[in-house]
């Protein structure tokens, strides 16, 4: 009995150890190093979900495929298969077929795999394995300070800044989970201490459209943690009402433009003269990936709107903007019926994702989608953290 009991404390020890070296290679090695190399994104976080998913088998292992799927039965995860699948549709008339197959199954699949990791986390998530968070972005922060100086003479158009920019958008993603990590532990000096280091950082690479993002993030936080609820109730109502009403703009535009006219401008005269000539496409879209694939082999002008609602009506039609209104309603809704201490970083991590795809960022770049999939799976990881004296209970 005694040599069965030190087999288990050592397999459990093992066990612990991989999720600790998980963790810390997807929160803190993942983030770091993509400031250097877009490569880092893909295998940093495939890599620590890897070693999660091993310790899990120790500390997890009553794990079943209800547990590890139970959220895509949820009203959110049947909205957003719903939107998956009418993208999966739209690929029968796309005129890209053979690029925007392989881009929608890789991005299924990289959101897909944080429910086996998600569920197979300890019902407990350790304090020393809850602080790596905050530590991962504030040696991002660090880092791009260090990158971002005057003698390394930042020029956006490189290929080596351009990581780093991209590097800075995903590190201010991995905020929210970080602030609610150390929210958890009442560390608020720590909390403040990160915001401002990393907002140095933002405005030393530069990043000005992250940044606002965050700031308007920043305030739907501050909000939610007056009144959570009514937060996420307005801000999804907003958020989707903003992308069904969304072609109603650019249709206000119909006298000639001077060539002067400013860039938003030109920009909203071409979505109307898109609409107008869509038929009945307007209700069907183009076919998924078509904004994208059209800039580059030139079906789209360069001065074409590059924001996710452009995207959406342009790919989706109308029946992929109501879908993705409902998606939009129902996150915020399931955002802010989590834990008390943990909705507002919800809603303010939602509102940056969303704020950042409005302004045209990354709405469907792989290493975006890779990093919303890892931004989940840390607070999935951060809500193990959020007790008292009694067990968890699952993010909701």
């Amino acid at each position: 009995m005694t040599l069965r009991t030190n087999e288990e404390r050592a397999s459990e020890d093992a066990a612990n150890l991989l999720l600790r070296i998980g963790v810390a290679a997807a929160f803190v090695a993942a983030p770091v190093f993509q400031l250097i190399s877009q490569r880092a994104i893909f295998i940093l976080p495939p890599i620590g979900g890897a070693l999660i998913l091993s310790a899990g088998l120790v500390l997890a292992p009553k794990t079943s495929l209800r547990d590890i799927f139970a959220v895509s039965f949820s009203r959110v995860g049947l909205a957003a298969t719903f939107l998956f699948f009418w993208m999966l549709l739209s690929l029968l008339w796309t005129p890209f077929p053979g690029e925007a197959a392989p881009r929608l199954i890789k991005a299924a699949l990289t959101l897909l795999a944080v429910l086996p990791v998600a569920a197979s986390l300890p019902a407990r998530t350790r304090v020393a394995n809850l602080y790596l968070l905050p530590l991962g972005v504030a040696l991002t922060a660090f880092g791009a300070l260090l990158l971002g100086a005057p003698f390394f003479a930042i020029d956006p158009a490189s290929a080596s800044d351009e990581n780093l920019i991209i590097g800075m958008e995903a590190a201010l993603l991995m905020l929210w989970p970080a602030l609610a990590a150390t929210h958890l532990r009442k560390r608020a000096t720590l909390s403040a201490s990160l915001a401002i280091i990393l907002a140095a950082a933002a405005v030393s690479v530069p990043t000005p459209v992250a940044l606002s993002a965050t700031v308007i993030a920043g305030l739907a936080m501050g909000l939610a943690f007056r009144d959570a609820r009514q937060t996420g109730r307005w801000i999804g109502r907003i958020g989707a009402a903003l992308f069904l009403f969304a072609p109603l703009f650019p249709l206000t535009i119909f006298m000639k433009l001077p060539p002067d006219a400013p860039l938003w401008m030109q920009r909203a005269k071409i979505w109307r003269e898109i609409i107008l000539n869509d038929g009945v496409r307007i209700i069907t879209g183009h076919g998924f990936n078509f904004v994208s694939s059209g800039f580059w082999h030139g079906y789209l002008p360069q001065q074409a709107p590059r924001s996710m609602l452009f995207e959406i009506w342009t790919d989706l039609g109308l029946v992929g903007a109501v879908a993705i209104a409902v998606v939009t309603r129902l996150a915020y809704k399931a955002a802010a019926v989590q834990s008390e201490r943990l909705a507002p970083f919800w809603i303010g991590a939602l509102t940056y994702v969303y704020i950042m795809g409005f302004l045209g960022v990354a709405t469907s770049q792989a290493w975006w989608i890779t990093m919303l999939a890892l931004a989940l799976g840390a607070f999935a990881f951060v809500s193990r953290g959020d007790y008292k004296t009694s067990r968890p209970s699952a993010p909701r």
